[in-house]
């Protein structure tokens, strides 16, 4: 079997250690600290991907001298797949962007990590597998399996260059669907690109390299943020558009996945009539939870109990 890796990128933002060692540069951003507040979910990431994807050979985490507890996993499962990878391995030869506090300049260079497959599943930690998967969910012989849809690139929609100019007045979150529409302005898209949905990401390392080993300023020039800026592009989605412009990928389709946006908005009752409705679909594979690390504590503990629940009975 053709090896497959998982790459999960993760920090602990609220580490009194980490805030300490980095005082001089996050002073001015008091929202890290909110914004990467844990809520235990690489536990429950890492545990579904063994659980549930068991062809998956190695799983990397890449953290800022920092290590996930992940107790859940020890517990239920085996850290034997899991390898902890700091920043200065994948900066090796960069050093002079670190540190870093960016998602974007630090996924630009995951395609670095020593003893990487050729193909490897991009992971946010909020990202589960709730269902059993197979690498033809991910790759089909040489083709990148991508679930998305394909919209209007934003350099031609002019009601958003205003709310970009909006957004820049306001100083709100660099936008996640224009560093996609970046992406593919990049290799050549400049009418549409192929949307990600919040789901695992398959990546094609060679493919990533090539384009860097060719573009070194591109690279360079999307390491130099310390934090996302609106200047920069999605680095996976760029590994896509590549592979798109290649044909080297199926489209999937978006049923595959379900999203709960904004759980902090919801009572724990809300929440296990959601958790229900999941259990009883049959098609659903990935989940994705936002902002867990928000939610009441009641909450958070109907989700993990759910979850914990869900993948105990897996072998």
């Amino acid at each position: 079997m053709e090896k497959i890796d998982a790459v999960i990128t993760w920090v602990d933002g609220s580490d009194p250690k980490y805030q300490l060692k980095h005082q001089s540069l996050l002073k001015n951003h008091g929202d890290f600290k909110k914004q990467y507040m844990q809520a235990d979910e690489i536990d429950f990431c890492v545990l579904s991907i063994i659980k549930n994807a068991p062809f998956i050979r190695k799983i990397f985490i890449v953290t800022d001298s920092q290590s996930p507890a992940l107790d859940e996993t020890k517990r239920l499962a085996s850290l034997d797949k899991v390898e902890i990878i700091d920043h200065k391995e994948i900066f090796s030869g960069l050093e002079g962007f670190l540190p870093t506090f960016n998602i974007r300049s630090i996924d630009a260079v995951l395609y670095r990590i020593k003893d990487l497959s050729e193909k490897f599943i991009y992971f946010n930690d909020d990202m589960f597998l709730i269902k059993e998967s197979n690498p033809g969910d991910w790759f089909i012989n040489n083709n990148a399996v991508l679930t998305g849809n394909w919209a209007k690139t934003y350099n031609i929609q002019p009601l958003k260059k205003i709310a970009k100019l909006l957004k820049r007045i306001l100083k709100s979150r660099p936008s996640y669907n224009r560093a996609q529409s970046k992406a593919a302005n990049i290799v050549g898209f400049d009418k549409k690109y192929f949307k990600s949905y919040h789901s695992g990401r398959p990546q094609v390392k060679s493919v990533i390299k090539k384009f860097y080993d060719n573009n070194p300023k591109i690279l360079k020039r999307q390491l130099s943020y310390k934090f996302r800026n609106d200047k920069q592009y999605m680095p996976y989605s760029l590994c896509w558009h590549l592979l798109i412009k290649a044909e080297q990928y199926e489209a999937a389709n978006k049923n595959r996945l379900i999203e709960i946006e904004k759980i902090r908005n919801l009572g724990p009752g809300k929440l296990k009539k959601i958790l229900l409705d999941i259990d009883h679909n049959t098609k659903a594979q990935f989940l994705n939870v936002q902002d867990l690390n928000y939610a009441s504590k009641e909450t958070a503990k109907a989700f993990k109990d759910w979850l914990r629940n869900k993948l105990a009975g897996k072998n």
